[in-house]
């Protein structure tokens, strides 16, 4: 029998109405999510905005071979001396998903966090499946590690995070610049991960119904990245398959109760800290994934105030 699952009733009812995503047909589901956000936009909605960020859109160069990257820099206006940097990486299943979609999220860093917060529009799947997003994601981290000066970052106090795929993004490339002897990173935040394409842990296993996202959509956003052959997967893709977690930068992790990305999320966190990497974890009680910028509610205020409060004490460090 499944568990009876106790919603918090704020983030419940905006779940109701939020759209179903069918991500075996992506096309299908960048036309639902274009749907809703131009409904949202006709009914009053407007992106937020922040007197105290200047918003930078930009190219730089992108992998060799590749197409060159587009960015978006949030420049805090009263940055006088170099200080903490945050390069984001969004969510959506590898084949949703751009600068916008994470607009709040690094908003928030900027003008709350003090960060100059950098987000990123990887190519996706699965008109481009693994590497592309990881190598757009890695050659955005040397871009900023050399251009630290320019962008009044202190390369010392240099973070990277993502929610869900973007999650998966952050911590595959922390692991790629530990092991090509790249930037080295001060933190990583993890905003429900999706890190284990075998899709076998117990969220996995009762997620068939979840709001949002549910199993079958993580089931077919892995066949859309790294292909439905699974003999040799590289851990570049699916961290949670990586042995060797050594040397890692300190970690934020968070996840939500009612998500089927749960548990390989707290998993990893687990196996973090038996690296020896100091790792944070928060498992939030009532919640579904993408809950913190669903709708205001005091679990999802609480989350985004504290990952912006914990980034600011791992920057302090």
């Amino acid at each position: 029998m499944p568990p009876h699952l106790i919603y918090d009733p704020i983030i419940k009812e905006q779940a109701e109405n939020f759209p179903r995503f069918d991500v075996s047909d992506v096309t299908g589901s960048r036309a639902v999510l274009k749907a809703y956000i131009d409904e949202r936009i006709a009914n009053g909605a407007t992106a937020p905005s922040d007197a105290r960020v200047e918003e930078i859109e930009r190219t730089i160069p992108g992998p060799k071979g590749a197409p060159d990257v587009r960015i978006r820099i949030y420049m805090p206006k009263d940055r006088s001396q170099d200080g903490p940097g945050y390069i984001n990486f969004h969510g959506g299943g590898f084949v949703l998903g751009d600068l916008e979609s994470e607009h709040a999220r690094c908003l928030l860093m900027a003008a709350k966090g003090g960060a100059v917060a950098i987000d990123v529009d990887y190519r996706l799947a699965p008109e481009n499946p693994f590497p592309a997003a990881l190598e757009d994601g890695y050659a955005t981290l040397l871009w900023v590690s050399q251009n630290a000066q320019e962008l009044k970052i202190d390369p010392t106090r240099l973070a990277i995070g993502g929610i869900s795929a973007g999650g998966n993004l952050a911590t595959a490339i922390a692991r790629m610049s530990r092991d090509h002897n790249g930037p080295n990173l001060a933190f990583q935040m993890l905003f429900y991960p999706a890190l284990d394409d075998r899709c076998d842990t117990q969220s996995m296993a009762q997620g068939d119904n979840m709001y949002i996202w549910d199993t079958q959509n993580s089931r077919d956003m892995w066949d859309h990245y790294i292909g439905k052959n699974r003999d040799n997967v590289s851990p570049y893709a699916a961290p949670a398959r990586a042995e060797n977690l050594d040397g890692l930068p300190p970690a934020y992790v968070m996840t939500c109760e009612h998500d089927p990305l749960r548990d390989e999320g707290l998993i990893y966190a687990m196996r973090l800290m038996a690296a020896g990497v100091p790792t944070e974890i928060h498992n939030y009680p009532g919640t579904i994934h993408g809950f913190d910028f669903l709708t205001p509610s005091a679990i999802s205020t609480r989350a985004v105030n504290d990952g912006i409060e914990i980034f600011k004490r791992a920057m302090s460090a």
